[in-house]
């Protein structure tokens, strides 16, 4: 009972094994065959495709070894001209396209808008209105210093001159 079966699978195995070996008749390969070309209308030679391919027969008769895969590829032609910097990109002045951002262009953006300082500190303007107070009482001393000298060398008293300048 279990010869059948595999009797049966031998038989459907061997069928298309048959197949493949029918003999075809000289005319039907006529009819299959390319039309020749002319290979000096091609631009290619011969005899250095030739070479190559004995020298390539050659190499598989030296290597035995089905793992040795050696391919060859021979380009003729212009290569295209690669533009490393394209026209117009100022690489002395000013930020490199494609790179990092600087250290303030990353803190704007990861900083909230509500954490960032203001526009004008307000203690830059209490140091510039103390640095003014300053400056404006200094420059009253200076004239009322000499005011008093000019008055004291009008009533003819020696006196030195002031020391402050305007």
């Amino acid at each position: 009972m279990k010869a059948v079966p595999v009797i049966a699978l031998v038989l459907a195995l061997a069928l298309p094994a048959t197949a493949q070996d029918v003999p075809r008749s000289p005319a039907s390969q006529q009819e299959t065959s390319t039309p020749q070309i002319d290979p000096t209308k091609l631009g290619v030679s011969l005899a250095r495709i030739e070479r190559g391919l004995r020298v390539a027969e050659d190499r598989d008769k030296a290597t035995r070894d089905g793992l040795r895969l050696e391919f060859n590829i021979q380009v003729f032609g212009v290569a295209p001209r690669i533009d490393v910097i394209p026209d117009g990109e100022d690489l002395v002045f000013g930020p490199v396209p494609g790179t990092a951002p600087s250290h303030p262009q990353f803190l704007e953006y990861v900083t909230p808008q509500i954490y960032r300082l203001p526009v004008a500190p307000l203690s830059t303007f209490a140091v510039w209105a103390a640095k003014w107070a300053a400056d404006r009482s200094k420059k009253a001393r200076c004239e009322e210093e000499i005011a008093n000298y000019r008055a004291l060398i009008m009533q003819g008293v020696n006196v030195a001159a002031p020391r402050c300048t305007q």
